[in-house]
């Protein structure tokens, strides 16, 4: 997880307990956009009273170990310290999928490099190792929008995009044999069709589905209303044109 500068100061100005009115209003709101900084600021400001000689919370644990690495260094002070602070803590949050998988859900943080591809009506023009994409306008209203290509852990990749209602979701499709899918997913079957559901706290929260078709992972990506949607786009097999 990265954060910007700005960022790292609202969080200490939260932590620290230094702003008020408007900002700290901006800060709080900004806050509840980034997964993960209730836990991170109650830490922080534990490590600010503790770095003030002040008794920590009853509920707080007593032991603050990145002090007992700082307090020494008397040219750390204030600010300059909890912003250290921060940066390791934030070092300790979970950084989100790193497998192959993972980078492939997040193509649908990236732009389309060009046109949708041709439809025959039930499926695409574009295709990977023979598993072509769904036309999905017809039965669903997810219109594709454009496509792009990628080389991902030296895997060939082509990501389709659709949208729908101002939703756009980001379908990827990856050479090679299948892929692991992360530990932490939902397994859930339709039509036959087993497809692992997961939910992404990055980037403001994409839902994840993974499945196979044909030996190649198949992974849609992007902002839903509800699971249910991807499930049942993953599954559709547009009476036997789309293969498993």
């Amino acid at each position: 997880m990265t954060l910007s500068r700005r960022d790292q100061a609202l969080l200490v100005g939260l932590a620290d307990g230094s702003l008020s009115g408007r900002r700290r209003a901006r800060a709080e709101a900004r806050a509840h956009e980034i997964p993960g900084t209730a836990r991170l600021i109650e830490r922080q400001r534990r490590v600010a009273h503790a770095l003030r000689g002040e008794p920590l919370p009853v509920s707080a644990p007593q032991v603050v170990p990145v002090h007992a690495t700082l307090a020494w260094r008397p040219w750390l002070a204030g600010a300059a310290i909890l912003t250290t602070v921060l940066a390791l803590l934030i070092s300790m949050m979970p950084h989100g999928d790193p497998s192959t998988v993972g980078r492939a859900a997040e193509r649908a943080m990236l732009p389309a490099t060009g046109p949708p591809p041709a439809s025959d009506g039930v499926l695409l023009g574009a295709q990977v190792e023979g598993v072509r994409f769904p036309d999905w306008g017809t039965e669903f209203g997810w219109y594709e929008t454009g496509i792009r290509s990628d080389v991902l852990d030296g895997r060939a990749t082509e990501t389709v995009y659709y949208e729908h209602m101002g939703h756009r979701i980001a379908y990827t499709i990856v050479s090679g044999p299948a892929l692991p899918v992360p530990a932490d997913a939902r397994i859930v079957k339709r039509d036959g069709l087993e497809i692992a559901v997961y939910h992404d706290p990055r980037h403001g929260g994409h839902d994840i589905a993974v499945f196979e078709r044909n030996g190649r992972t198949c992974v849609l990506a992007g902002h839903v209303m509800e699971q249910e949607t991807l499930l049942k786009l993953a599954a559709w097999r547009a009476g036997g044109d789309v293969r498993s």
